[in-house]
């Protein structure tokens, strides 16, 4: 669960990374996400499985770049990561709308239930973290990150 921020108590000097944004976002990244990555592990689904299943959700349909881009990985690993997916079942490649070349991957019915169930419980996982906070300030929050995400 994460707790409320506070100013650390720092060595003398302070160290420059305490207050540092991008290390804050990155710790409390990794602090968040490690216990549902946890999670996802013991149900057998790599965190890369996780984030197509979950940007793709419910009926996205993403070409192979926009992909990559949304789960932060380059073209070529998001291509191999597709084809173990669309061999798994979960996945499809369909063509484009207007543009019959460039192909779109979307959810099969497969992938949309795996993806349901792993949304839901990855709601319960934010709602424990975010339990000491308000609606207002998790608002708030989201809201903060998204204008930094610009």
């Amino acid at each position: 669960m994460l707790l409320p921020y506070t100013e650390p108590m720092t060595p003398d000097p302070p160290r420059f990374v305490d207050s540092y944004l991008l290390y804050l976002l990155a710790q409390t990244s990794a602090a968040a996400s490690a216990g549902f990555h946890d999670h996802l592990h013991t149900r057998g689904v790599p965190v890369s499985t996780w984030r197509i299943l979950a940007t793709l959700s419910p009926d996205a349909r993403l070409g192979i770049g926009e992909l990559a881009a949304s789960c932060l990985t380059k073209q070529p690993t998001m291509t191999r990561q597709i084809d173990r997916l669309e061999r798994d079942g979960l996945v499809m490649r369909a063509a484009g709308t207007g543009d019959r070349r460039r192909v779109q991957v979307r959810l099969t019915d497969k992938g949309r239930a795996l993806a349901d169930r792993l949304i839901t419980e990855a709601k319960t996982h934010e709602s424990r973290l975010l339990s000491g906070h308000s609606r207002e300030e998790v608002a708030h929050l989201k809201s903060a990150l998204r204008r930094l995400l610009g």
